[in-house]
Parts: C-alpha cells; structure tokens; sequence
C-alpha cells in the first residue's frame, strides 16, 4: 500500500512540474530547432571541462582526443591548450555572459573571452549560445569580426515533469535539465545533435571540498581550473547572478544538488536517444555515467 501510494504521489509531482514548464516553455518561447544543421551521426565528442584533473586528463588520455569533435567551455579560450587542440564546438551558457548589468567580475571575464576568440581563433569554430545570447555584446563582437564563427542558439529552458514529456521537449531543443553548470547544455546539444558516443574530461565537480564560511558568515568558494597557475585556487564570493546578493549555504548546497540530479535526467535522456555518455574524468563527483579511462 505504501509504495502504490507512493507512486501516486511521485505521478502527481510529475504532473505538477510537466504544468509549470509548459508554462515556463510558453512564456520563454523562442522556439527554432537550430541543431538540425549540425547533425552529427556517428561522430563521437569529447566535452573539454576546466575542472583542475583536465590538466592531467590532456597528458595521460591524448588518443581520446584523436578523430573526435572536441567542445570546449566558459574560459578555455584564454588557455594555452585552446589554440593547441583548436576546439570545433565551444559552449557559453550562464547568463551574466551576456547581461551589462552583471557584478564586475563576469563582466571583466567577458571582455577578456571576447579579446581570446579574436586574436587566438584561426579556423572555422561552432560557438553555441543561449537564446538570450543573441544580441549581446558578445554575440555581435564576434559576428561583426573576419572570423568564421558559427553561431548557433539553444533553449535553456528549465524543463521537468514526466518522462514523456521531458524527453519530447529536449529533443526538439525546447529546453533541458536545470541549467545549474554549463556541463549540463554541452551534455543536451551532444545528445540532441546526435553524437554516437560522448566523453566528458575534466569534470571534477569537486565544490564541496572548496567552500568556506568567513567570519562574517559571507559564503566563499575556493574556484580551481586546470589552466590557474596558483594551484591553490582563488578565493571568491558566491553572488546569486539575478540579485547580486551574497549566497546563503542552504541556497548554494540546494543548487548543487540540482545539477547533480540533471545528470541524472540526462542519463536517462541519453539512453532514449540511443546515445553513450562517458565520464573520462581523472577526478569527478559525478554518479551519472559509467566510468571510463
């Protein structure tokens, strides 16, 4: 009786959510399957996360990388090893990348992304953006330049409820699982582009051994990235990117459990579309995918 009634509660809950991102789909309805172009059948991708174990990853599992597409994320264009590797795809996915009203920090990172894709990017590149990318001062920096960019937007749209449904609006790219880390699109367009087999490097997800409580309770999230020089990590505030306010731990701790349950989503996703997702990470957090080295 407990677990008939719990399945009741469970289809309800399903229910209830596949209502709210109906409405969440129809009030964000940019809808334009712009994937279909980029098909990829039998092609297989690696996903280039900038996790700390990347480093590693690029030394010791170099013939993963050979006759696959690569996809690159955030700050990997102000790398060594992006004009090393010469990336086919690159992703771009939280919001303060393209909003003029975000904390200084973002918006300083920005222009230095910007000043990368320009003076380091020789060859023909796939640059995948939001829909609230277009526009942007990023977006029309790059188009306006002699460089042959691709620019192709996706839906980030929160989609949850029941697994039909679910499954239905990821493949025709009407959003995807909590956008919480970039990892979660590059995984969504791999998937919907319709790559054999995709393989994620440096997705360390390692954050809870990285935070910190100062003295005047101000959450403080100690960031690493393979291409930091200080390997120690950079110390920094963690602001919600809509208030600007400081994060609460309970807020950060429920976030990070968000994105660990959208690889779960995803997981399942991928399975339906036939599609293998493999964690090649040297170190990683994440439960999802099998495990490979």
């Amino acid at each position: 009786m407990f677990y008939t009634l719990l399945k009741i509660q469970r289809f309800f809950e399903g229910l209830y959510f596949t209502g709210i991102s109906i409405l969440r789909i129809l009030l964000r309805f940019k809808y334009r399957n712009s994937l279909r172009p980029f098909y990829q059948n039998n092609k297989e991708l690696v996903i280039l996360g900038n996790g700390p174990s990347l480093k590693e990853s690029l030394v010791n599992q170099k013939k993963l990388l050979e006759d696959k597409e690569l996809m690159a994320v955030n700050l990997f264009v102000l790398s060594d090893e992006f004009v090393h590797l010469r990336p086919q795809n690159y992703v771009l996915l939280d919001i303060g990348f393209f909003k003029s009203n975000t904390i200084p920090r973002v918006r300083e990172v920005t222009e230095r992304i910007i000043e990368g894709f320009l003076s380091k990017t020789d060859w023909e590149m796939n640059i995948f953006l939001p829909k609230e990318g277009r526009g942007s001062k990023l977006h029309l920096k790059l188009e306006n330049s002699d460089k042959k960019f691709n620019f192709v937007f996706f839906n980030r749209t929160n989609v949850e409820g029941l697994e039909g449904f679910r499954h239905w609006a990821y493949r025709v790219n009407l959003g995807m699982p909590k956008p919480q880390n970039v990892l979660v699109g590059c995984l969504m367009l791999g998937i919907c582009m319709k790559y054999s087999q995709v393989y994620i490097l440096g997705a360390d997800h390692s954050w809870l051994e990285n935070i910190r409580i100062s003295d005047n309770n101000t959450l403080i999230s100690v960031e690493k990235h393979f291409y930091d020089k200080d390997t120690k990590g950079k110390p920094t505030k963690k602001e919600h990117p809509d208030t600007l306010e400081s994060a609460k731990l309970h807020d950060y701790l429920y976030d990070l459990a968000r994105t660990f349950s959208s690889y779960h989503l995803i997981r399942e996703f991928a399975d339906s579309q036939g599609v293998k997702v493999w964690n090649a990470s040297e170190v990683s957090y994440i439960d999802a995918f099998d495990r490979v080295r």
